[in-house]
């Protein structure tokens, strides 16, 4: 038997700078691929979350939350990292809000929210 394949890093349009891909598009090539879920990734934001999320359920595709995410490099900001991020669960898309959030509001340079890990992730309640 082969496995499905599921997209675990999907870009869509509302990653701005290096996504294009509409989610109906996205979603239609999902059910033509027969794939059973696919993840959201977007580049630092839940923009297309609500979208993607009603549009993937409707079409039978299991929607998967998540977020590429720019962690901060304290040596040298101008080159930070990312890491792909994906939701369990409510509290897990509650704590990636959270996150988010905390980028954009208390860390955003040159036009990115990043995360701090050190300052952050080890002192969350």
């Amino acid at each position: 038997m082969n496995s499905p394949f599921v997209h675990l890093r999907t870009h869509s349009e509302f990653s701005v700078v290096d996504g294009i891909a509409r989610i109906p598009d996205l979603l239609r090539r999902a059910v033509e691929s027969q794939q059973p879920a696919m993840a959201l990734t977007d580049l630092a934001n839940f923009f297309g979350l609500i979208k993607f999320y009603k549009s993937a359920r409707k079409n039978g595709v299991k929607p998967i939350a998540g977020a590429d995410l720019w962690i901060e490099n304290e040596s040298d900001r101008d080159k930070p990292s990312r890491a792909l991020v994906l939701v369990m669960n409510n509290q897990g898309y509650l704590d990636l809000c959270d996150l988010l959030t905390r980028a954009w509001l208390e860390n955003q340079f040159k036009g990115r929210g990043k995360l701090n890990v050190n300052g952050w992730l080890g002192s969350r309640t």
